[in-house]
C-alpha cells in the first residue's frame, strides 16, 4: 500500500494493520495514550524487536567459515550459501573464491582447486553430485558396521552356547551322584587340608558373574556368588575322591586313631557300586566255587576222615 500523508494518526493506524503474530499481539497489549505520534511508535517497536532482526554478515564471517572434519558437505554448503546471502554487495566471484579455503581437505577441494566452478549454479551442481556419494558412502559403512555387529553378537551367542564353555559352566547344574557319603567334617575344613596336602586342586579362578550375591564367597571357585559348603562342583570332587580311595579319614564313622570302623566301612562298600576294574580284579583274586562240597570233618586225633569211616592221615 503505497499513500502520501502527513497525519501521524493514519501513519500508525496504517502500520497496525501491516503487523500479524506476535508484533500484532505487543501493538494490541499497548496501553491506552501510550501513542503520541509515529516517531514514538517506532522507537518502541524498534526497542522491542532488536532482538530478533538478523545481522548482516561481512567478507570476513565467509572468510572464517571451516568445514568441519566429521561435517558432512551438505551441512557446511547450506552454511555458506546462508552467509552469501546475508553479506551485501557480494559479487559472485569474490564469493566463489572464498569457497575452495573452507572446504576440508579430500578429493572434492582437489577436484575444485583444479576446475574452479564460475557460477553459483554449477557449484551447486557439482556440490550436489558430491553429496550423494557421500551419502552411498555413509550408508554403506552403516550396513557394514552392523553386519560385523551382528556376526560379533552370533559369535558370541555360539561360544556361550557351546558345552564346556566358562558360561555354560557358571549357571546352575545338577549333582553327579545320587548319594553321597556323610561326612565327618564341614567341605570347607576338607578343602583347605587337602589343599594343603596337595591332594587337591583348585580350578581355574573363574570371574564373578554379573548379578551374583557379593555376602557368599567360594574358596573353591575362588569367586563371589555361593558359599563353599553350598558348592556342587566341590561335593562332587571330594565323593569323587572318596570312592577313589582318598580323603576316606573324612567319612563318617573313620576312627581317628587308627583304622575306619568296619561296620561302617562295609557299610559305605555295600552302597557304593564297585567300579569295572575294581570288579575284574575281584573276580580274578576270588577261589573257584564248585557247585557240590563234601563237608570234612577232623578227628580229636588231627586225622581227617570222610563219611564213609575211612581214616586219612593228615
Amino acid at each position: 500500500m503505497t499513500f502520501r500523508t502527513g497525519c501521524d494518526a493514519i501513519w500508525c493506524r496504517a502500520f497496525s494493520l501491516s503487523l500479524e503474530g506476535e508484533a500484532l499481539e505487543w501493538f494490541d497489549s499497548l496501553p491506552n495514550g501510550t501513542i503520541e505520534d509515529f516517531k514514538s511508535l517506532s522507537g518502541m517497536f524498534k526497542s522491542q524487536f532488536a532482538v530478533c532482526r538478523v545481522q548482516d554478515a561481512t567478507i570476513v564471517d565467509l572468510m572464517n567459515l571451516k568445514q568441519g572434519k566429521v561435517e558432512p558437505l551438505k551441512a557446511f554448503m547450506d552454511q555458506f550459501q546462508k552467509t552469501v546471502r546475508r553479506v551485501k554487495g557480494l559479487s559472485t566471484e569474490l564469493a566463489l573464491q572464498h569457497v575452495m579455503p573452507g572446504l576440508r581437505p579430500g578429493t572434492f577441494k582437489d577436484n575444485v582447486f583444479r576446475n574452479p566452478p564460475k557460477t553459483m549454479e554449477e557449484l551447486r551442481q557439482r556440490t550436489a553430485d558430491e553429496i550423494r556419494v557421500e551419502d552411498m558412502k555413509q550408508s554403506y559403512r552403516k550396513e557394514l558396521q552392523e553386519a560385523k555387529a551382528e556376526k560379533k553378537e552370533n559369535k558370541r551367542d555360539g561360544q556361550s552356547n557351546r558345552p564346556g564353555t566358562a558360561k555354560a559352566r557358571d549357571g546352575p547344574r545338577n549333582p553327579r551322584f545320587q548319594q553321597y557319603t556323610q561326612l565327618n567334617a564341614p567341605r570347607t575344613r576338607i578343602l583347605q587340608e587337602a589343599l594343603s596336602a596337595q591332594v587337591m586342586q583348585v580350578p581355574q579362578q573363574r570371574p564373578t558373574p554379573p548379578g551374583a550375591d557379593n555376602s557368599k564367597h567360594c574358596l573353591y571357585h575362588q569367586n563371589m556368588g555361593h558359599n563353599t559348603e553350598d558348592c556342587v562342583t566341590l561335593k562332587d570332587k571330594i565323593e569323587e575322591m572318596i570312592r577313589a580311595g582318598q580323603l576316606v579319614r573324612y567319612v563318617k564313622g573313620y576312627r581317628s586313631e587308627g583304622s575306619p570302623d568296619r561296620r561302617e566301612r562295609r557299610e559305605y562298600i555295600r552302597r557304593s557300586p564297585p567300579r569295572f576294574e575294581e570288579r575284574r580284579e575281584y573276580d580274578r583274586r576270588s577261589p573257584p566255587r564248585f557247585e557240590e562240597r563234601r563237608d570234612r570233618q577232623t578227628d580229636g586225633r588231627g586225622d581227617r576222615h570222610t563219611g564213609d569211616g575211612r581214616n586219612y592221615a593228615p
